[in-house]
């Protein structure tokens, strides 16, 4: 048994069923959008007006230009702790990034990557010069940058390529997508719960409910029943969370290829489209191609980057996660493997 955890392919699972409505414009229409805005607001200010000591360059840019392969920002939300109320859906407020994931799609139509960021990972703030914070604050955004575009900076910053698109579920679109396709099925070897993220499973296979995953997939205090009773599960922590979202990411995309054709899935992505907000330049063309060619997609065809990180404090006493590797460098080495000095460990296919 994998004692893994993951909430983001929803986002990912909320993408691809929302992109697969094919002929169904009014579906489309239903999804949300919003500007990531490319703008350098301080070269755009008046020179008597920018401070001497602003950075030549704004944070975001300079990053590779994702020639030869499309970059896909996909974020889960957390903003909302009582999804039984659906009001507010595409407000950004308050929002934070519980998951976020970078899908790399070679244009040759070679074996894609998928990248998982801890949302505890510790990144510049591209908002506060100088300043550090949490990558999943991020979404939050600032005076300068709504969140999404604050996001999608940021990541730049980290993986040094340019996004070329976001794509963004929140929680109760995660539930909605599960039982659209019939359930996740979570495989136990004991009795888990946690209260906090009102789990509850048996030991055994269960076909799981929408809210059932969801809380498989949040909980951060797994408990299991053992013989002498109800103990923590050993290793759960945030990187955890987002090993299990990779895994359910990709049996999620294997089950896309269940689907006979494009309206089946149209079908599916009526239920979530409302709960789904994409970037304003991800027209319904590039969002159908994207979801056809995620159609099926396996472990056995897409390769893991996995980002070594450990333990760490801030100065006011947060717990963060800090990355053992640069990032970016670990993915020039996986789109340039000639150039990789090491490249075993680097990711894992």
């Amino acid at each position: 048994m994998k004692k893994r955890l993951i909430i983001g392919g929803a986002i990912a699972l909320g993408l691809l069923l929302v992109v697969g409505a094919v002929f169904t414009m009014s579906t489309w229409g239903d999804v949300n959008r919003v500007t990531i805005d490319r703008r350098d607001p301080v070269a755009e200010q008046p020179a008597e007006e920018t401070a001497e000591d602003e950075p030549e360059t704004d944070p975001g840019q300079g990053v590779g230009i994702s020639e030869g392969m499309e970059v896909f920002l996909l974020v889960g939300s957390d903003s909302r702790d009582e999804l039984e109320d659906d009001a507010g859906f595409g407000d950004f407020v308050g929002q934070r990034a519980d998951v976020v994931m970078v899908f790399i799609r070679p244009s040759d139509g070679s074996r894609a990557a998928l990248l998982s960021l801890p949302r505890d990972l510790l990144v510049d703030d591209v908002c506060n010069d100088g300043s550090e914070h949490r990558l999943n604050d991020s979404l939050q955004g600032c005076a300068a940058y709504n969140g999404p575009t604050a996001l999608t900076r940021t990541v730049e910053s980290v993986i040094g390529q340019q996004i070329d698109h976001f794509a963004l579920i929140d929680l109760a679109g995660f539930q909605e997508a599960v039982d659209a396709v019939g359930g996740y099925e979570i495989c136990l070897e004991r009795a888990v719960r946690d209260q906090r993220a009102k789990l509850k499973l048996p030991a055994g296979c269960t076909q799981a409910t929408g809210a059932q995953t969801l809380a498989w997939l949040r909980s951060r205090n797994t408990q299991e029943l053992t013989d002498e009773g109800w103990r923590v599960m050993p290793g759960v922590n945030d990187l955890t969370r987002n090993e299990r979202q990779r895994a359910f990411l990709l049996a999620m995309m294997g089950h896309m290829s269940d689907f006979s054709s494009p309206t089946a899935i149209a079908d599916t992505a009526q239920v979530i489209a409302p709960f789904v907000t994409v970037d304003s330049e991800l027209s319904l063309i590039d969002a159908v191609d994207l979801g056809w060619s995620l159609r099926g997609l396996s472990r056995g065809n897409i390769d893991e980057l996995e980002i070594p990180v450990s333990d760490a404090t801030t100065a006011s006493g947060a717990a963060v996660l800090v990355a053992g590797v640069d990032i970016a460098d670990l993915v020039d080495d996986y789109l340039a493997p000639e150039m990789a000095e090491d490249p075993s460990g680097a990711f894992a296919g």
